[in-house]
């Protein structure tokens, strides 16, 4: 038992002893606080807030198609035994572009023509010999090939914007990165049921030999535009509980996060209607880890300068 006494008292020795050498005191006796560990730095990007317009769009498909057209039908049902017309053929008012014989077996009947009721070009493939049609088979389109337009079909969701005037830029997979520039002329009153559409009509703002009825077209319809309005990316913008914010750059470079309200949103730039200031500067790389009043090192701000004085 006394030996046991004697290795604990041994061991307290040894403990005190090293508090005594490793513990730091004033002269008081005291232990010396802890020193702080350093501020961390954040390595962030910023950019400028900035004033321009912004111009929203929607972009669809369209055909190019004859402003003026209109299906032939036969007068009777039949056969179809002959075509003398071909896509982009030329015909005159009353001129047989086909025939169909309305014979059923045993029962020979006369040949019946079918005619042009007006005069122009044929925009849509003419049916095949052998097609057997009905007074309600359209036997081909014929429509005027220089007034030209182009239709196409809009997501109901964008009903309220759509209006006649509004301007596009079209472009053809013929002639790729050749802007074509177009209005619209008419928009259909109606949504169509099934589509869940609504149809509008474009015409070309100049005419030119290298658009064609049948043609497909990439439609980017310019709908609703705000002048001098003040702008950031979207993607620095930080969403908490439905609230909308961004780190702002100060001068003794800290960041201050500030609650901002957004309007519209083109290509990932979005607009700020409150909250921002247009000498501004937002942090738009490295705000994850951020909050109010954390130190921050702008390497954007580091890039410009070198890049500056290289340039003088």
């Amino acid at each position: 038992m006394a030996k046991k006494t004697t290795v604990v008292v041994f061991f307290v020795c040894v403990l005190a002893v090293a508090a005594a050498v490793f513990i730091p005191q004033s002269a008081s006796g005291k232990p010396i606080p802890a020193v702080e560990s350093a501020t961390a730095v954040y390595t962030v990007r910023s950019e400028k807030v900035v004033q321009q317009n912004l111009i929203s769009y929607i972009q669809t498909n369209g055909d190019v198609e004859a402003a003026s057209s209109i299906e032939v039908y036969p007068d009777m049902g039949g056969k179809l035994v002959r075509t003398s017309v071909a896509l982009g053929s030329q015909v005159r008012k009353g001129q047989v572009i086909a025939e169909v014989d309305p014979s059923t077996p045993g029962v020979p009947y006369a040949i019946s023509p079918v005619r042009a009721p007006l005069s122009g070009a044929i925009t849509s493939v003419p049916l095949q010999p052998g097609t057997t049609v009905t007074v309600n088979t359209p036997i081909a389109v014929i429509g005027s090939i220089d007034d030209i337009q182009i239709s196409a079909n809009i997501p109901e969701r964008y009903a309220s914007l759509l209006k006649p005037g509004l301007k596009a830029d079209i472009t053809l997979e013929a002639y790729p990165g050749i802007i074509f520039p177009a209005t619209v002329t008419r928009v259909s009153p109606v949504v169509d049921a099934l589509s869940r559409t609504k149809e509008i009509q474009l015409i070309f703002e100049q005419s030119d030999d290298r658009i064609n009825a049948g043609m497909f077209a990439k439609i980017k319809l310019y709908t609703t535009e705000t002048d001098n309005v003040l702008t950031i990316p979207e993607a620095c913008i930080v969403t908490s509980f439905g609230n909308k914010s961004v780190f702002v750059l100060n001068g003794d470079s800290t960041v201050s996060q500030r609650e901002v309200t957004t309007g519209m949103s083109v290509d990932g730039i979005v607009e700020v209607k409150t909250g921002l200031n247009l000498d501004d500067r937002v942090i738009v790389e490295g705000m994850q880890l951020l909050t109010d009043g954390a130190v921050v090192r702008d390497i954007s701000q580091n890039s410009s300068s070198v890049s500056n004085g290289g340039a003088v």
